[in-house]
């Protein structure tokens, strides 16, 4: 490795990570030191992907490429675009997200999946929760009295 150049290194780490051929490929400026022809070459190789891609660039023409929809995040901001744009406002999307019992990966195995165990609270947290309701209940809020809450 210590003989390669940037570009090469790059190839390397990329052939690496798709070795196992994983579920979602996660890659971070991946575009880095990477000429003309590798970028086409990376290019074909994620839209050839079966999985899921998460990638971080600034390669605006090398996205462009790839995919529609764009995360942007500026000053603490997020802005999709494209085509699963978040509505906002009075048409605000709500997505209901459920617990599945099993679900087939891509190999078409059926995994069955392990409800989250729920946590349970102290008695020093019940306490103090208890007296945040109390706080509130002095201050004239509106509060329930169970304990979920």
């Amino acid at each position: 490795m210590r003989g390669l150049s940037g570009g090469q290194k790059v190839k390397v780490v990329l052939g690496a990570a798709m070795w196992n051929n994983p579920h979602i490929l996660v890659l971070d400026e991946p575009t880095n030191y990477l000429d003309r022809d590798s970028l086409g070459a990376l290019a074909e190789a994620i839209k050839a992907y079966g999985g899921g891609v998460v990638m971080i660039t600034h390669n605006k023409e090398f996205y462009s490429a790839l995919t529609q929809e764009t995360w942007m995040v500026a000053d603490g901001k997020l802005t999709p675009t494209g085509q699963k744009e978040i509505k906002t406002g009075k048409d605000k999307e709500i997505t209901k997200f459920e617990v599945q019992e099993e679900t087939t990966d891509a190999y078409g195995n059926v995994i069955k999946v392990k409800a989250p165990p729920k946590l349970k609270m102290s008695n020093k947290e019940k306490k103090q929760q208890q007296k945040l309701r109390e706080a509130r209940k002095a201050r004239g809020e509106e509060v329930t009295d169970s304990e979920e809450d």
